[in-house]
């Protein structure tokens, strides 16, 4: 281990998850979610958008629950490299590490031997460990509702003169563009699981997550995809520019079209594209890099947002693991240049970010790996509740709207503190 590394933990867990069940009927992921959420370990990366398709993962009972910072990744390689041994790229329901990686880098994952998957139809496999199958047929009660009474730890004032600090550095040539961000928090007793299912309700995903691991929960609605790789290939899909949803028909597309024609908005995407091509470039095959899309309007229930795609082919040397790590964290929520954006961030920053603008998925033991970024994302710990918004600030940025912009993104975690009272 790196000198200065925080001391790694491994967790291990002797019920066997080989002994199997099976389905009595074909459940939606969220009834199956509902019956194993109080599991060990329990973990969902949930695709929450009804109609979308996408792979919803459930998994509980991790056999290994393996910590670190980013100098400890050699311990993550060796430990997936174990179990990835003779499996093919159709064998994901036999197991992943799922968990995440905080901002600055030191990371949690557990390791499950056996995942249940659903693909947006059906099951992809008839069977599921025993003790889960018995947990399902208990059907646990539900847990009461409980009041969340979120608040911002700053006030606008102090935000929007972190905007003109921000700016100060633009004009000097440090940095094109920065992402700042502020902390919401409040205390919190009892069981996240309702909260998290009023979330998906009131601001559906398609990179959702509910972990609970260790000492902590983490409760994501993240519309952006970090990075996915299945084999050599690799994508990331950026996101910039936001504007709120409207109840009116004709003030809602009036945003749309405001946000799809806002010089500053297309600028800053295409800056972070420009951004996200050079951090992929850096661990795929020369030439292979490219941007099949840029600057899509995306819909979510409380906000529009501009999307652009990156995709490439990485080289033989490049692991999944190396990979994230090379691109790490990503562009959108950091800036540009990125070094010199960080240690922006961390000067002006009134707290740690912690896990949000981290990133939380898989790596399949089979050669596929999924992750988000840790955006619109809970964090329940010690009998406290807490997630950040941000805003990436340009030359261009008008403080008080940049404000604004981050109660905007926080519209779908305080109606859901709403919905689960």
């Amino acid at each position: 281990m790196a000198s200065g590394a925080r001391q790694h933990s491994i967790f291990m867990n002797s019920e066997p998850s080989s002994i199997v069940g099976r389905f009595s009927k074909e459940p939606p992921p969220s009834e199956v979610a509902a019956g194993l959420c109080q599991r060990n370990g329990f973990a969902w990366l949930d695709t929450s958008i009804e109609g979308r398709r996408g792979l919803s993962i459930l998994a509980s009972d991790p056999v290994m629950i393996l910590e670190g910072e980013l100098s400890d990744l050699q311990l993550l390689e060796d430990a997936l490299r174990e179990r990835s041994v003779g499996l093919g790229s159709e064998d994901l329901a036999k197991g992943a590490a799922i968990g995440s990686f905080r901002f600055d880098g030191s990371f949690r994952f557990a390791f499950y031997d056996s995942l249940l998957i659903h693909d947006g139809e059906e099951w992809t496999q008839p069977h599921i460990p025993l003790q889960q199958a018995k947990t399902l047929e208990a059907q646990p009660a539900r847990s009461p509702k409980q009041s969340v009474d979120f608040h911002p730890e700053i006030k606008p004032e102090e935000y929007q003169q972190m905007v003109r600090r921000a700016q100060e550095y633009i004009a000097a040539g440090d940095i094109y563009q920065v992402c700042l961000a502020h902390r919401f928090s409040a205390e919190f007793a009892g069981d996240p699981w309702p909260l998290y299912l009023a979330l998906r309700e009131s601001s559906p995903a398609p990179h959702s997550a509910y972990l609970r691991l260790g000492d902590e929960t983490i409760l994501s609605s993240s519309p952006e995809c970090f990075l996915k790789m299945s084999g050599r290939q690799i994508s990331t899909r950026p996101i910039k520019g936001t504007r709120p949803r409207r109840q009116a028909t004709t003030e809602d597309e009036r945003e749309a079209s405001e946000l799809s024609s806002s010089p500053k908005e297309i600028a800053e995407l295409i800056m972070i594209t420009d951004l996200e091509r050079n951090d992929l470039g850096s661990v795929c095959e020369f030439g292979s890099v490219k941007t099949p899309s840029l600057l899509e309007l995306e819909r979510y229930a409380q906000v529009f947002h501009l999307v652009s795609t990156v995709e490439g082919t990485l080289r033989q040397e490049a692991s999944h693991i190396g990979a994230l790590a090379a691109c790490f964290p990503g562009g959108s929520i950091s800036g540009a240049p990125k070094k010199r954006a960080l240690e922006i961030i961390r000067e002006l920053e009134p707290v740690p970010r912690g896990l949000f603008t981290g990133a939380i998925g898989y790596f399949g033991y089979n050669g596929e790996s999924q992750f988000n970024i840790a955006i619109r994302t809970v964090i329940i710990r010690n009998g406290r509740a807490e997630f950040h918004v941000g805003a990436g600030i340009t030359a261009d940025s008008n403080p008080e709207k940049e404000w604004e912009e981050t109660i905007h993104k926080a519209a779908g975690i305080l109606q859901a503190a709403t919905i689960g009272c």
